[in-house]
This record gives structure tokens, sequence and C-alpha cells, in this order.
């Protein structure tokens, strides 16, 4: 039932618009009946890694599993169309057919639910969600002590306190980590990149907008990002995953913007699944269309209206891990709201913040329309180090860049935690995070701190949650008290910031005197009266709470 409910949900969803590109129809079939595989013998479709990825998450196979019918497709085959993608989840065929008399034929097949036309407007945009530009060089950070000589590329590592995962031996080994893209243009002689060649870590590619397996053109977008997961380039870029497994796929045309790319998305989501992957980064983003009559709106970021969105939430039924751009539009009077398939429900959207983690104007905001935290987590996504076309190395600013710096992180907290399901693996980073205590919608649950993370799941203490602290008097007028939990000799950083991060009123360092010290903040009578986040870290452990001052 809930199968036919799904194929109910795309045919309404379609049925909306004028759609996808001259002579392309979506082909809605009625059933799976007549079909060459059974869920009984699950390793004829899928691969032994993507059963391994589900049995470990004790996860089901269901009907949505099983392939197409193939003498459905054979008879489809008959008309003198060309099959471009399909989709099991949707139980639909994306096919081209010359001559529009074709599908009136197929209409009246008995095996055939629905077919629908797609219309193209071209207007030749970059349809990726990315503001790239040149910056200047930002500050370093101390790596001494750190595996890799990251260069300028420390900051957006140790922000999220992934050079520690780093030496201890996590580096993304033995994940697969599948990038959706508007193309890999520059691959495969890239300077950060090529280890991934010369070690045969590239283990798939599929072009879903074009047919076959050629991405290495059209749009450096995906190269980009690439290079923020993988990079290697001691002292200059080196990735969050920089020794992970890779897998590129094309499913966004950069020539436009049109409602196929979102079903070229679906099927390279469930390319992606068959092989096993584990972490699918989508630095994509859908909100304005070509064709106006197709936009989104924000009444549709409910996690349940954009086929993306549906198609997102049930990759991480699957068992894989979804990290999504949230969006650049949070500068946007209009609509400063997250894009699909940022408003998916059970993945991480990424937003953006600068190095010195205050919240980046540009990145779209939440919550979702039906009052989910959205976005998820913060990376840094204004002022990125990463690849570029010319060999060199650059700065860029875009949600799509946030992403994968979060999405090659989780790769490596995943591999220490194999056992963990990707479930847990979200909750944990959100646990560690920030804002955990006092989400907001500029910046969800705030910076992760994957290695806060790590140490959670290594105390078994998976309900763990970060402690508000003891603050009084609360709201205050002159001065306050923090008590704190803490032995002599312990760092304590303590920070005052406004509610969305963007500014630090307040900062103090010291080292603990006695055990559960008491802090007085003093001299605070110029502080304007209004709310204020105080965040302490005590041996990197995050404590915070609201702050009113009257």
């Amino acid at each position: 039932m809930k199968i036919i409910v799904l194929w109910t949900f795309v045919f309404i969803w379609l049925s909306s618009f004028t759609q996808v590109a001259p002579n392309k129809y979506y082909i809605e079939l009625r059933d799976k009946s007549n079909n060459l595989y059974s869920l009984d013998n699950p390793e004829e479709f899928l691969s032994e890694r993507a059963l391994q990825r589900r049995a470990n998450q004790n996860i089901m196979l269901d009907y949505s599993d099983l392939p197409l019918s193939q003498v459905y497709i054979d008879s489809l085959k008959t008309f003198n169309i060309s099959i471009l993608n399909v989709s099991k989840w949707f139980n639909s065929v994306l096919v081209y057919a010359e001559n529009p008399e074709t599908i009136d034929s197929i209409k009246n097949l008995d095996f055939v639910n629905n077919t629908l036309k797609f219309e193209i407007k071209n207007d030749n945009k970059l349809a990726v969600d990315s503001k790239y530009k040149f910056l200047p060089e930002i500050k370093k950070v101390e790596q001494s002590d750190s595996y890799y000589d990251y260069g300028p590329s420390a900051d957006q590592i140790f922000m999220l306190n992934g050079h520690e995962l780093h030496n201890r031996g996590y580096r993304g080994q033995g994940m697969l980590v599948a990038i959706t893209d508007a193309g890999f243009k520059g691959l495969p002689n890239m300077p950060s990149l090529e280890h991934v060649f010369n070690e045969n870590r590239l283990i798939a590619t599929r072009n879903f907008v074009h047919g076959g397996d050629s991405v290495f053109a059209y749009s450096t977008h995906g190269m980009r990002v690439f290079s923020i997961l993988a990079g290697n380039s001691e002292g200059n870029l080196i990735g969050t995953a920089p020794e992970a497994d890779y897998v590129l796929l094309m499913s966004e045309d950069p020539d436009s913007e049109n409602l196929i790319e979102e079903i070229n998305w679906v099927s390279a989501a469930e390319f992606a699944d068959s092989i096993g992957v584990d972490i699918i980064n989508v630095s994509l983003g859908y909100l304005d269309f070509d064709m106006e009559e197709n936009n989104h709106t924000y009444q549709d970021m409910d996690g349940e209206t954009s086929i993306i969105s549906v198609a997102a939430h049930t990759a991480s039924q699957k068992g894989m891990l979804v990290v999504v751009a949230a969006a650049n539009s949070g500068d946007d009077h209009e609509h400063p709201w997250i894009a699909s398939p940022g408003d998916a429900k059970d993945v991480i959207t990424a937003g953006a913040v600068w190095s010195n983690q205050s919240y980046a104007s540009f990145s779209s905001i939440g919550p979702s329309y039906d009052g989910r935290i959205k976005p998820d987590l913060m990376a840094m996504g204004a002022g990125t180090y990463n690849q570029e076309l010319t060999g060199d190395f650059g700065y860029g600013n875009g949600t799509s860049f946030s992403a994968p710096l979060l999405a090659g992180m989780f790769a490596c907290l995943w591999q220490q935690f194999p056992n963990k399901t990707n479930f847990e693996i979200m909750e944990v980073a959100k646990q560690s995070a920030s804002l955990y205590n006092e989400p907001n919608e500029f910046m969800g649950y705030g910076i992760p701190d994957f290695y806060l993370a790590s140490q959670i799941l290594i105390s078994g203490k998976e309900n763990f949650e970060i402690k508000k602290l003891s603050v009084n008097p609360n709201p205050f007028n002159r001065d306050f008290n923090i008590n704190l939990n803490n032995n002599i000799g312990d760092e304590i950083i303590i920070t005052i910031a406004d509610t969305l991060g963007r500014k630090n009123y307040i900062w103090y360092k010291l080292t603990a005197s006695e055990d559960n010290q008491k802090v007085n903040i003093s001299d605070l009578s110029d502080l304007k009266p209004g709310s204020y986040i105080v965040k302490v870290s005590v041996n990197s452990v995050k404590y915070s709470t609201k702050l009113i001052k009257q």
C-alpha cells in the first residue's frame, strides 16, 4: 500500500506542471509483475556491499527494492523509444520518443498507469547551488601536531575538529561516498585529486543527464566539491575524507534548471544504493526553474512535496547518510528559506558559516514548512578552500561547499563506528554541535565537533545530551555567575554571542584553579538588553544556554 501511495504522489506532483524536455516523457508503470527478480534472491540486483549496509542497520528489503519488470521494459522498447533513466523506487521510466503518436499508443498498454510529457526552456544558466568567487586569504590555524599539513584548508577542517579523527587514523578508508552534481570538468588531472585515480579509489561514474559513464566535462562545480571531500595536496588542500572511495554521478544539467533534473537525481540515488554507497553528497538545490510555473514555494518545503525530497528521504530509509546543501537564498527577502532537497526528512541539511564561525548571510534558513529544524548543521561554506580548474587553489562561497565538508567528516566518524546506523551517526553529530540546546532558524544545531561526537560514542552514552549551563542570575543586569563542572587544570573558554552566532561580544580563556569552579562575568553594563547565547568549552566538552540581559 505504501508503494501505491508513493506512485500516486509522483503522478500528482508531475501532473501539476508542464514538464521536462521536448520529446521526453515520464511513464509510470502499474506494477512489477512478471519480474525476473525476487526479494528472496536480492544478491541478483543489489551488491554484496548494499546488502551488508542494510544488514548492519537491520533494514528489511521491500517491494521498492525490486527492479522494474523487464517484460514491461522490453515491451516499451518495441515502440522505437530510447530508455533514458528508470526508477525502481517510483516504478517509472523516463524515455525519449521522436513521435508523440508513439506515446499515445504506449498510454493504452495495460501495464502503463500514466504518461506525462516534459517541456524544457533552456536559459543556459548555471543551476547548481553555488556562489563561487575568489576571496582574500583567510587566517591560518596551528596544526603542528596534525597528521596532514592542511595549509590554507586548515580552518575548514579544524572548525569541525576533523583533524582529531584524521590523527587517529580515520580518514575515510573503506567508506564509499557518492557525489551527485553537474559535472566534474578537469578530472582526472587535478593535482589534489590524482591520488584517488592512482589508487583506484574511483569506483564508478554515471551520467544521468546524457547517458553513459562520461562525467569529466560540463561543469567544474562537481570537481570543486570533490576536492573538498577527497583532496590530498600537502600544504595546500586536504579534504575531509581524503582516503575514502568515491562514485561520481552527474544528475544536474548545468545549462538549464528544469524538473527533469529531480527525476535524474532519483535514478542516481538508486544507482548509489544498489552498489552500496554509504554517504551521498548533494550540493544541488531546486527552487526556481526556467519555467516559472514549475517553481517551488516555501509551502512545498515540507519534505513531502518535491520528488527529490521524497527520494532523499527514501535514500536515508535505505541506510545511506544523505548530506544536502541548504541553498544560497538567505539574503533573498522573497524566499530566504531552504531549497529542495534541503527540506527532506532524515537528511543532514548543511548551512554555511565564515572562518570565525559566524553565520554567512547568503546561507538559506529554516525551519522547513512543517516546522522541523533546518538547516541541521553548519560548516565553513564561506571562504572555503578548494581546487581550481587551472591547477591552482582558491576560495569560494556556497552551501555547496559546506555539504562536502560535513559529508567527509561523517565518512570518517562512521568509519570509526561501522556498527552504528546512519540515524545514530547523524544524531550524535547534532549532539556535539555548538547550538544543540538552542537551535535556531539560521544555524540549526550549529557547528558539529566530530571529535566530541566520537568521544560520545566511545563512552557508550548514545543518549548523551550536552548539559545546559547553570547561570545566575538570568536575566541579569550588570554581571552573572557560571557554575562549572570541571577539574583543576581544565582549559575553559567562555563566549557570549548573539543568538545567530554571528558576533562574539565577550571571550574569556582561563585555566581552572579549582574543581567545579564558579566564574563571575562582570562589567556588562554596556551590553545592550536582549537575548544572547553563553557558550562554555571545558577541555573541548561544550555547554550552552540562553542568556537574557535586562
